[in-house]
């Protein structure tokens, strides 16, 4: 979502009083939820945390899947005679997505509440909205004691890597208002403890990431194909927080990938896209020259437990391995209009998408295209540009371009290093249809049967 977009569709905040029977939601703190806290109406004290008389106290530990555990939220200041919190729990590769639930008991001083849109929420269950626990009629009690809510948390059934605990709380002087209260707010990360428990893996086969076919090169995507990598209808992909100092983890779902390979003597970790229980997608390192690979997929990586497939040894290492990533079910190139979000596709292929016109620029993605300058070693973001240091030749419906209609060819700025981008202008004399694409670099050729859609 553009940041505009975003900005819109989180609005201004509304009033909330603590110290009400039920408090609006989006007030703990989280980012996808605009960043506010209860600050934004009970400020009479300044920002979150000004007011050092008080505190808050949150107990939460690392996370067993499927285990429940009690959050306490313990609250005081001197002067304060009733109580309000508010707390969600995100995943960090997804900050827009809750990570397990908040029972919904009513006995308890506290409600679940599910992210609907409206200023309070809906009563749970929330069958995939957002969560947030909040108090009820916020209790009072006498002045300058402390107060503690403990409240029921269940986490998800399967470790989705870390997740991040925000919380919002009101020390309120009780004459029910939002004036005379201080706020405090908490955040944490937590971790998956217990959560690996995979057997041992079975490694079939690596082939490169964007074709399907055996042949690849240095930093190249590959998929590589097994079994038990994990549990069965479980599914990891990364996210924004799983990426640390500008780079893709070595680590995804308890799963790790190892090589050596001409000019890689030592064992190496792959950085990590994805996994399920039968492929991972992962980048491999810089390779000198060709000759075998050694491949080993490890579960349970760094724990006690750890496992080990059997050795596999790869023979298609080649200089260059050019590719473009497909649309799932077609032969549709993975294509946007250059510099937009507009994809290129028949809507029959991606609803959203549209052939693109003679004369367009389009960005093409694929991988196994080589080295760039500057350099960007595998599993780092491209921070800008890299091109593509071999010449490459791109031909269109037959038409080989000239290097004025070749914009731009290499790495995809902002995208793991293994992610290349070729933004190309189509040729004003392209036909209608399904025009296939071709692109040769080092004596290598991108897939045949790769096309793009054109319509005038």
């Amino acid at each position: 979502m553009h940041r505009l977009a975003f900005l819109l569709a989180v609005g201004v905040p509304t009033l909330v009083l603590a110290e009400g029977p039920t408090p609006s939601i989006r007030f703990a703190g989280a980012p996808s939820d605009g960043g506010q806290n209860c600050s934004t109406c009970h400020g009479s004290f300044g920002a979150a945390n000004s007011d050092r008389a008080g505190s808050l106290n949150v107990t939460v530990e690392d996370y067993n899947p499927g285990v429940n555990q009690t959050i306490r939220v313990n609250i005081q200041h001197p002067q304060a005679s009733r109580w309000g919190f508010e707390i969600t729990i995100r995943s960090v590769s997804d900050e827009t997505k809750s990570a397990g639930t908040f029972p919904a008991l009513a006995t308890d001083p506290f409600q679940e509440r599910c992210d609907d849109g409206s200023k309070f929420g809906s009563a749970a269950p929330c069958n995939g909205l957002r969560e947030f626990a909040t108090h009820v009629d916020a209790p009072r009690g006498v002045q300058g004691t402390a107060f503690a809510f403990d409240v029921p948390w269940s986490p998800p059934t399967q470790e989705i890597g870390d997740l991040r605990v925000y919380v919002a709380a009101v020390a309120a002087d009780g004459d029910g208002t939002a004036a005379g209260d201080r706020v405090y707010t908490f955040v944490k990360t937590i971790s998956a403890v217990g959560a690996c428990s995979l057997r041992r893996p079975t490694l079939q086969t690596a082939l490169n990431g964007a074709t399907f076919q055996a042949p690849f090169s240095s930093r190249a995507m590959v998929s590589i194909f097994g079994l038990g990598f994990q549990a069965s209808g479980r599914t990891r992909s990364v996210g924004l927080g799983d990426i640390a100092n500008n780079s893709f983890p070595t680590v995804l779902g308890c799963v790790s990938v190892q090589v050596t390979g001409p000019g890689v003597s030592q064992p190496t970790l792959l950085p990590i896209a994805y996994v399920q229980q039968d492929q991972i997608n992962a980048q491999m390192p810089a390779f000198t020259g060709t000759g075998p690979v050694s491949i080993t997929v490890i579960v349970n990586a760094g724990k006690p437990n750890e496992l080990r497939s059997d050795v596999g040894t790869l023979n298609a290492l080649q200089a260059f391995s050019p590719g473009f990533f497909i649309f799932p079910n077609s032969n549709s190139i993975a294509a946007l209009i250059a510099g937009t979000g507009t994809i290129v596709a028949r809507p029959a292929v991606v609803s959203t998408g549209r052939p693109v016109k003679p004369g367009e620029v389009v960005s093409l993605f694929g991988t196994g295209f080589g080295a760039t300058s500057p350099s960007v070693p595998a599993g780092q973001l491209a921070s800008g540009t890299a091109s593509i240091s071999a010449p490459i030749t791109v031909t269109i419906g037959g038409a080989t371009l000239s290097s004025s209609d070749v914009l731009y060819a290499g790495l995809s700025p902002g995208s793991i290093s293994g992610l290349y981008q070729i933004n190309v202008r189509i040729p004003a004399s392209t036909s209608d249809g399904d025009i296939p694409v071709t692109i040769t670099i080092g004596g290598a050729q991108t897939q045949t049967g790769a096309t793009i859609p054109v319509q005038r």
